[in-house]
């Protein structure tokens, strides 16, 4: 029997390959010290274009500007979980090694099990049936099934990151409700924000983990104005009101009932993208609910903008990406920070970045200006003094944009992070 502090669980089998699946909701309890911001949460899609014209000013700190003080945020959270595991592999009877996976903006936990063309972009897939591991997929704090919250100052990264911390030292102790087993190594892989967030974990905790993947990272700010800008936020619950917000499908039948002008209709359709507007209108999943202040990209050109390069993608894949897109909240971007320069973390590092991604590289990741920089995520190498040079790796995936995991040639990343990782006795 699985512990009643599982609320939700949901055996997965057969569906892609040979991978068993557990979906669970995990409460965690947690705190965390947060900022306090004097502005207040923006409400409207024009506020949410002034909040990204004030984060992306050059000469400014616009964190610095409005941070007001310091609390603590502490609570019990619920955090949406997938567990994955070899079907072939009694797990019970040996020690595997488990890897967890944090997305970024923009995406849930299934940016790492797309079910498009039936699993052939999985990463969970390849990990599990390919090469045997076990791995733990999570929405992050605020994000998809987990809990929402607050977002100007209790959503933020130091919360998020103690919610991985908890999630991590439950695998640890062979403490993760319906998951009795001691793992013999457990790392790390993150996306984007999510490897920011695995980042300052290792840092903050260097023998949490025996070793890291950052995938779509590097160590240059210099170019997250330009996903900030590219982005051209708008409220999530306006952008797609079905799916984000809690417009019903009912009440819009009663809508459509009623007389309505064609100045009324016009103005709606000069309000929203349409395309957008209806997606979820006849899904069966409950509405995610989020409040004023999660924001959201503004379309599927900015989504492409954002994660995509453009000859090496399934043109699909773009619009599952549309409509399946989750959003940010104001807090986080605020607290987004410069990483500490220099980590504490000992273990084996794999940095792998698109060659073209935007935050990260601004387009080119092989533009370093320094003929003696191979790429601008190698530059990472001097902000890990701790890890021997031959257990930093950073790798350049050709054709690929900031989501790796959404290109023709994804499966070739995920063999590069597998056989690191296995080269390093993990």
């Amino acid at each position: 029997m699985f512990p009643k502090s599982a609320l939700a669980v949901v055996v997965l089998a057969g569906s892609a390959a040979a991978k068993t699946c557990i979906n669970m909701t995990v409460p965690v309890t947690i705190s965390a010290r947060t900022a306090v911001f004097n502005i207040t949460v923006p409400q409207t899609n024009l506020d949410a274009t002034t909040f990204a014209q004030n984060q992306t000013q050059q000469g400014r700190n616009f964190t610095e500007t409005v941070l007001s003080g310091y609390a603590t945020t502490a609570g019990t959270y619920d955090i949406s979980t997938q567990f994955c595991m070899p079907s072939s592999m009694n797990v019970t009877m040996t020690k595997p090694t488990v890897q967890i996976l944090t997305h970024g903006i923009g995406f849930d936990k299934t940016y790492w099990d797309l079910s498009y063309n039936n699993f052939n972009y999985s990463y969970i897939d390849v990990a599990t049936d390919v090469y045997k591991y076990c791995t733990l997929s999570y929405d992050r704090l605020g994000i998809g099934n987990s809990s929402h919250g607050e977002p100007l100052d209790e959503i933020q990264a130091s919360l998020e990151m103690a919610a991985l911390f908890e999630l991590t030292m439950m695998l640890r102790n062979a403490t993760f409700p319906g998951i009795k087993q001691t793992f013999g190594k457990v790392t790390h892989v993150g996306h984007s924000f999510g490897s920011a967030q695995t980042y300052a974990l290792v840092n903050m905790y260097p023998t949490i983990s025996d070793g890291i993947v950052l995938t779509g990272f590097s160590m240059n700010a210099s170019f997250v104005g330009f996903f900030e800008a590219g982005s051209n936020f708008e409220q999530a619950y306006l952008n797609q009101p079905f799916r984000l917000g809690n417009v019903s499908s009912s009440a819009v039948e009663s809508v459509l009932n009623t007389n309505i002008s064609s100045s009324t209709v016009e103005s709606v359709l000069n309000m929203y993208s349409l395309t957008d507007y209806v997606v979820g209108l006849n899904s069966s999943s409950p509405s995610l609910d989020y409040p004023a202040g999660y924001l959201t990209n503004a379309n599927i050109g900015a989504n492409q903008y954002l994660f995509f390069l453009p000859g090496f993608f399934d043109p699909g894949l773009l619009l599952v990406a549309e409509n399946t897109k989750q959003p940010v909240t104001v807090g986080e971007l605020l607290t987004l920070g410069s990483p500490p320069m220099m980590n504490a973390f000992a273990g084996p590092v794999l940095i792998i970045t698109g060659s073209n991604d935007l935050p990260y590289c601004g387009g080119n990741c092989f533009a370093t200006g320094n003929a003696s920089l191979p790429s601008i995520p190698a530059a990472a190498a001097m902000n890990f003094p701790m890890v021997p040079s031959g257990d930093f790796t950073a790798y350049i995936q050709p054709n690929s944009g900031h989501g790796i995991n959404l290109h023709y040639n994804a499966t070739g990343a995920y063999d590069v992070i597998q056989t690191f990782l296995q080269s390093k006795g993990l």
